[in-house]
This record gives C-alpha cells, structure tokens and sequence, in this order.
C-alpha cells in the first residue's frame, strides 16, 4: 500500500535502480575484491568545493552549480540546452602540488582540496567543443582521457570516510596482487577519485559507491608467471 504513492521510476532511485547513461568502459581484469575497468574518453563538468573540502561545512555546494549547469531545476546555466543526468558523480581529492590535468582543481596554502564532476553523455557530447559552454564560471569542462583504473564497489552513504576507508582496501589489495602498479602524482599519493551512482534518498545498503585508482599492468605480475 506504501509504494503504491509512488511512481515506479522514484521507486526504482530509492531501490537503487541506476537508470542514467554511465561512462563507458571495458572490464580488464577482475579479482575478488576489485576489478580494472580502461574507460573511454569522455567530458565532465566540474566544480570545487570549498576551503573544507569534501565533507566539510564549507563545501561550496559543487553539487548545486552543477545541477543548474545541466538545467535540473529548471532553464540550464548554459548557452545551449538541457543535458540529461549520468552517473556516477565523481568526486577528486588533489593537493595544490599535484599538476595532472585531470579533475584538478588547486588548494588553498598546499592544503587538499576536492573537485565534483559529472560526466557528460557521451553518446552525445565527445568533445568540449560540443559541451554547451556553463555560465557560471565555477563551472569548468574538461576532457578526459582514456584511462584505466582499479575499481572497488561498495554501499551504503557516499562518503569520504567510507571512501577513504575502502580506498586503503584497494591499495592493499593491488600490492598483494602485484599485478597492477598504482599510479601516483608528484606528492607520491595515488592517484584516485570517488564515485557516487544514487541519489541521497536511496535505501543506504542499496547504494553503489566506488573508489577508482589509476593504475598500469605490471610486467612483473607473480599470476603471469604460473
């Protein structure tokens, strides 16, 4: 009787259901606790949080200026058109010393900072020259390249405890294993970004979160030599 005061599309976002266009990517290699995705070029739109970074109470709100960029509530922030919703959202954590082009945005005084992005539908924007260019000048593109990544998956609220946390699994994990090298940046950190596929008011234990990592084939993979 309860659901029945909802429409099935909201249900299935509080169910988890992801119906957005996501990045696409190829599976490598799969393990048990991880698998290596090589994603495709792609465009996203960014924004930086605040001084408190990701989590902090200062955070800007990237979420929002994003979100009108695309036009959710209502006429788009933009010179063109609405742009529908993908997942997942992203999330980078980068300190000012870092200069990677990717979803890099610089701190204040050496410290971390945190950059949301999302990605732009490739089946329809493949560059950022056909990206409808924002108006809010907090909102920047950017091209990404092809890129391959060690993937761990898991639930409940997005989080940059819980990221952070699953974070220090993986690179466990990828050390163990000895088959893929963790790439890093100047500041010797991985190289590493957080993903966000449902909305806040899905059920915590039905959400999908990822933390991706940047990563290249060992030649020295211990399993190659089996």
């Amino acid at each position: 009787f309860f659901f029945g005061f909802f429409p099935k599309q909201a249900m299935g976002m509080v169910l988890g259901r992801i119906s957005e266009e996501m990045p696409a990517h190829t599976v490598l290699a799969r393990a048990s606790t991880y698998e290596v995705r090589r994603y495709a070029r792609s465009v996203v739109a960014e924004c930086s949080y605040g001084a408190g970074g990701w989590g902090g109470g200062d955070d800007g709100s990237p979420f929002g200026a994003l979100a009108r960029y695309i036009g959710v509530f209502g006429k788009p922030q933009n010179d063109k058109e609405k742009i529908a919703m993908t997942a997942p959202v992203l999330v980078t954590p980068e300190p000012i010393a870092m200069t990677a082009p990717v979803l890099v945005s610089p701190g204040a005084e050496g410290q971390a900072t945190h950059t949301m992005a999302f990605v732009l539908p490739a089946s329809k924007y493949s560059s950022i020259a056909d990206a409808p260019k924002p108006l809010d000048p907090r909102v920047t593109l950017r091209q990404l390249p092809e890129r391959v990544q060690a993937v761990r998956t898991f639930s409940w609220n997005f989080r940059p405890e819980a990221a952070k946390k699953n974070l220090d699994i993986l690179l466990d994990d990828l050390a163990k294993d000895g088959c893929w090298a963790v790439e890093r940046g100047a500041d010797g950190q991985p190289r590493w970004q957080a993903a966000g596929y449902n909305p806040p008011f899905a059920l915590p234990f039905m959400k999908r979160n990822e933390v991706l990592v940047d990563v290249q084939p060992n030649p020295n993979c211990p399993k190659a030599e089996e």
